[in-house]
């Protein structure tokens, strides 16, 4: 008796176990296989736009702290990361002069730059097991006033985008300001207060990884 209920036990253990790694081990396995590809593109975004456009890892980390905050589910917090990484890889559509002009893009130089949202969008689309990134990889520059009931994780890449882009040229003391001003405008309530929130949990040292590579300018 003894032996067969060993048997049983092992039994259950071994589909247990199974179980694990077939909805547990292997998705998480695969997401971080599709991110570390994907990150190699924004890196090459990064590269040409000489750090202007791309940058990916504090934004994917500060992203999933943010979203976790919120209580997004984990499946919608994985498909926020790759979103990340996604986001600007429409850029090598748009001509090398513009993503690199120095002075103030001309308005028709402005439409096309914003073009790279869509375009983005498309790319992911084609990617298999990645078509439902594209809906958040095309409103990452989502206003909040003009399309409220976007996906939360769109909001959230929205309003991170411009910070980390105003924490790079400024800091973060200003970038938390925009985001403020721009409060049921431009970004949604509850993602402001959820980034601003995660931000005061992190300690200055925690900024340094927003300083750009030197190698990005040779």
């Amino acid at each position: 008796m003894e032996g067969a209920w060993w048997a049983v036990l092992t039994a259950i253990g071994s589909m247990l176990a199974l179980a694990y790694y077939a909805f547990v081990a292997a998705p998480a396995r695969l997401h971080r296989w599709r991110c570390e590809g994907l990150r190699a593109f924004a890196r090459l975004i990064e590269l040409r736009t000489q750090g202007r456009y791309g940058r990916s890892e504090p934004l994917a980390e500060l992203a999933n702290a943010v979203a976790l905050r919120m209580g997004l589910p984990l499946h919608e917090r994985r498909r926020l990361e790759l979103a990340v990484y996604l986001r600007d890889i429409g850029m090598v559509a748009i001509p090398y002069g513009i993503l690199n002009k120095p002075t103030a893009l001309t308005p028709a130089e402005r439409a096309l730059l914003n073009r790279h949202a869509e375009i983005s969008a498309s790319i992911a689309e084609q990617i298999p097991g990645l078509w439902r990134v594209a809906p958040i990889v095309r409103l990452h520059h989502v206003v909040y006033s003009e399309n409220p009931d976007a996906p939360l994780s769109a909001h959230i890449l929205s309003a991170l985008d411009d910070w980390l882009r105003v924490a790079e040229n400024a800091d973060v003391d200003t970038a938390a300001s925009v985001l403020k001003q721009g409060i049921g405008a431009r970004y949604h309530p509850m993602v402001v207060q959820a980034i601003l929130s995660e931000l005061r949990q992190r300690s200055l040292d925690g900024w340094r990884y927003l300083t750009r590579s030197a190698a990005l300018w040779l």
